[in-house]
């Protein structure tokens, strides 16, 4: 019992020695070892290192970099699979695949890290905002970097002021040619996989909800279902079928 106050102590000490350890009113940002970690917290947020992000916290050190947006740390001796909230990177089999993972092997692995979170995903994963102990946001700079795209399908998930922050970053990738945006025409990990282009919702609250709210765009003239393409933009799709860029 003892080691386990000490271990929160220690976490949130560190918190508030990174600047961010302010939590927004009504909110905190509990840090946890062993299975409780995993398990959702309630809709509300917090900051960590400046960033709004989940309410709950997990801290280890990074054991595995599976590919680039997916790591596995170990806290309290056990192993937790993490994937990085917000963004997607190439799957291995795919052009920058391998440069996206090695990008963020050289940034956490064997390093300590801290993931502020809200929910698990279907695979038992932690899906959240990782910083190391320097507070550099590991998935933004994934983005930053041209290593990963920003995920805008799951954007509803967090506040508005990161989706701008994602946005932006993306933005500066795509017009810098960094990383996999020096392909002339992208894939994106999301049709890879699926053959498919995710709704991309229009978010019509800043919260952290693991059920985001959102409502879907519409146009008079397309379906009213806004789609993100291969390259991270969006669009509509007419009566006739033809994409409508205009229309989210």
């Amino acid at each position: 019992m003892m080691k386990h106050l000490f271990i929160c102590a220690f976490a949130i000490a560190l918190l508030t020695g990174c600047g961010g350890g302010g939590s927004s009113e009504g909110s905190t940002l509990a840090a946890c070892t062993g299975s409780s970690c995993i398990q959702n917290g309630p809709i509300q947020g917090a900051t960590l290192c400046g960033v709004d992000v989940g309410p709950k916290l997990l801290e280890g050190a990074v054991t595995s970099v599976h590919d680039g947006d997916t790591i596995t740390l170990s806290s309290g001796g056990t192993p937790y699979k993490i994937r990085l909230d917000s963004i997607d990177a190439p799957e291995l089999a795919q052009p920058f695949g391998n440069a996206s993972q090695s990008t963020l092997a050289n940034a956490v692995l064997g390093k300590p890290v801290r993931v502020a979170y809200t929910k698990t995903d279907p695979y038992d994963r932690i899906v959240g905002a990782v910083f190391t102990d320097s507070c550099q946001y590991v998935n933004l700079n994934q983005v930053s970097l041209g290593m990963a795209w920003f995920y805008k399908a799951y954007q509803c998930e967090i506040s508005a002021a990161v989706r701008l922050q994602f946005s932006q970053a993306q933005d500066r990738a795509v017009g810098g040619k960094l990383g996999l945006w020096a392909q002339v025409d992208p894939e994106a990990p999301w049709f890879f996989r699926n053959g498919s282009e995710p709704v991309t919702p229009v978010c019509t609250a800043d919260v952290h909800s693991s059920t985001p709210v959102a409502v879907v765009a519409a146009d008079p003239a397309s379906n009213g279902i806004c789609y993100t393409g291969p390259r991270g933009g969006t669009y509509t799709l007419n009566a006739n079928g033809t994409k409508n860029y205009g229309g989210c």
